[in-house]
This record gives C-alpha cells, structure tokens and sequence, in this order.
C-alpha cells in the first residue's frame, strides 16, 4: 500500500501542494521503516540470534527509532496543514507556502536523525545464554541513568507536543465547521476524530508502556516478573505500533479528494487493461 501511495503521488497527482508533499515523505518514512523488518524478522526468527554484526544492529535501531518519529511529525503536519486550510484559509499560503513546507520536511528528516543517535549509541550486540548474539534494545537496558532521561525527552517532544497540536488542530476544525453549512460535515467530522482516536490508541499506549519497562528497571528491578510482564507489553505495542506505521500513509492518502481520484484513476486503468488482456486472450483461443 505504501509503495502504491507513493507511486500514485509522483507520477498521477500534479500539481502537488503542502499536503501531498507531507504525504510524499510520511510515505517515504513508513517505507524506510519498513525496510528494517528483514533484519528484526530474522533476529526474532533466530531465537533473538544477531548475525550482522555490531554496526548493522546500530544503523537498524536507529532507523527505526527516526523513522517512527519522521511518521508521527508528518502525520501532525498533514493535521496542522488541514487546521491552516479549515480556520485559515486565505492567510494559510503566507503562514506556510510549499517552499517553507519544504524546508520544514527536511528540518524533521534532520531532526529525527539526529535525536536518534543516541538510540544507536545505547545499543550494542552483546553475549547471551545458549550460545546467542543479542542486539540490545535501549528500553531492556539497565544502564537507566541514561535511558530514562532519553525515553522521557523523546515522549514529550515526540509523542505528547504532537498529539496537543494534532487535537487543537482538530478541535479548531469541528469549532469552524459548524458555523458552516457545508456538505458531508458529518462525514469531515468522523474522519477527524478517526484520525485522532487512531493516533491516541496507538502511540499513547506504546509509550505508557515503555516508559513503565525503563521505570521498573530503575526503580524495582528485583521485581523480575514484573519486569517481564513490561516487556511483553512493550513488544505486543511495537506490534501495533507497526501496523499503524504501514496504513497510515495510504489511509491519509485515500482520505484526500485528490489523492483519491488519483487511486481510482490508476485502479480502473489497471482493471481495464486487465480486462482487455483477458479478452484478447479469449478471442485467440476462441476465434469468431
């Protein structure tokens, strides 16, 4: 879906404006992620056995990490830019024209990667029972000191500040549309609060979670079932977690007036060529 969403923008929507641009690189940041999976599937397959090598285990944590907060920024920029277009639209092209949408994809491309660095400098591949090479991740580490601090500052400034802009945006939205008769406003509103809901059951829980797994280690790290029972969590919400990560860009995609008739363009293009080919296919077996 991801790869559909992205071909579809490039080469069926023109011209493009602040939205597909965010879409265009919430895309590219799910695809990104998405190509750490062979590595995490193949370790977990493997019994929690990693066979890269400490620099590979580094680089996929890393990616990981900045690519899941790249996804959470676009997502709140796409909200942002819908608040701009709703509550402001004649003002919106000055607050944010496509040069500054620009500018401020590659401030969050730079950002993630940078604040992600430390994720890479807290993992490494160490020695475990039954002969196994483990790539450590920084919410199972002891060393608190140093994770806490960092999973705090990444929840507030990853998680908890964009999910206030993405309500307020919101918010502001369903203020502005009900002084309107406009059409499908149920439909506007449903859509709105599916997004925000969507949001807040999938990343609120995720770092409740993990911010509890690296607590327990500083605080009641003799409580070894519990600890456990943390960690079980944490991997069932980086499940979900996932999941969100791999639909958001074609749900956001499909949700746009544009972007879907673009989708249903390309899709009945697809089919009628298919149809054609079956036919062809009939009528050389099947003359007439």
């Amino acid at each position: 879906m991801n790869c559909l969403a992205l071909w579809v923008m490039i080469c069926k929507t023109k011209p493009w404006n602040r939205s597909t641009l965010f879409l265009c690189n919430l895309t590219m940041a799910d695809i990104m992620w998405m190509l750490t999976l062979p590595f995490l599937i193949h370790y977990h397959f493997a019994r929690l056995q990693w066979v890269f090598g400490d620099l590979a285990c580094k680089m996929v944590r890393c990616m990981y990490h900045a690519c899941f907060y790249s996804s959470i920024y676009f997502v709140t920029c796409i909200s942002l830019d819908r608040y701009l277009a709703v509550v402001h639209p004649l003002q919106s092209f000055f607050l944010l024209s496509r040069r500054q949408s620009l500018y401020v994809c590659v401030g969050i491309w730079v950002l993630t990667s940078v604040v992600s660095i430390p994720s890479a400098l807290m993992t490494f591949i160490t020695p475990c029972s039954q002969n196994r090479t483990v790539c450590t991740l920084y919410i199972f580490s002891y060393n608190t000191n140093k994770t806490l601090p960092y999973t705090s500052v990444s929840t507030v400034t990853g998680f908890a500040l964009p999910f206030v802009a993405i309500c307020y945006s919101y918010w502001s939205c369903t203020k502005e549309l009900k002084k309107h008769s406009i059409q499908k406003k149920k439909k506007l509103f449903r859509l709105m609060y599916s997004v925000l809901i969507i949001f807040g059951l999938m990343y609120l829980p995720y770092h409740l979670v993990r911010n509890i797994c690296i607590v327990l280690r500083a605080f009641w790290s003799n409580q070894t079932r519990l600890v456990y029972s943390s960690d079980v969590a944490f991997s069932v919400e980086m499940a979900i977690c996932s999941f969100n990560t791999c639909v958001n860009p074609f749900f956001y995609f499909v949700t746009s007036s544009n972007g879907k008739n673009s989708l249903k363009e390309t899709l009945s293009t697809c089919c009628g060529e298919t149809k054609q080919q079956v036919r062809f296919k009939v009528a050389a077996v099947h003359p007439v």
